[in-house]
């Protein structure tokens, strides 16, 4: 059963009159590396967050990189999961990444995350 919230003027989009409470739990090694995770619908209708865990994007002037995070996907998951396709391989393009200036190639992949998003070419992956 679907219900939809409003708050104010904002519609917040459909929830459902239960939560779905049923978890996803992921974990792996490498490179020195344990991690762990776990994802739960929650009350939205779909699962609308995305996440990357990955252990090994090789070696730049900073040292071995590893890649995580959480897509949080705010009422849709088309971007959330656009991110997870594309950002590891575009952040290992950024020349901030090659030269290990990490704090400086994430915030320039989230940019490129941006451009591409605006990009027409990538329309039909978030449709």
């Amino acid at each position: 059963v679907e219900s939809s919230f409003t708050g104010g003027s904002d519609t917040m989009g459909a929830y459902l009159s239960t939560p779905v409470t049923e978890k996803e739990k992921f974990d792996g090694v490498g490179s020195g590396v344990r991690f762990g995770g776990c994802e739960m619908q929650g009350w939205r209708r779909t699962m609308e967050d995305a996440h990357i865990a990955q252990i090994s994007l090789g070696s730049n002037e900073g040292g071995e990189a590893q890649l995580f995070g959480v897509f949080d996907g705010h009422g849709g998951s088309e971007v959330a999961k656009f991110c997870q396709l594309h950002m590891s391989e575009e952040l290992q393009k950024m020349d901030s990444f090659r030269t290990g200036a990490n704090d400086k190639a994430l915030v320039d992949v989230f940019h490129r995350m941006d451009e591409m998003l605006r990009d027409g070419t990538y329309l039909p992956q978030i449709q």
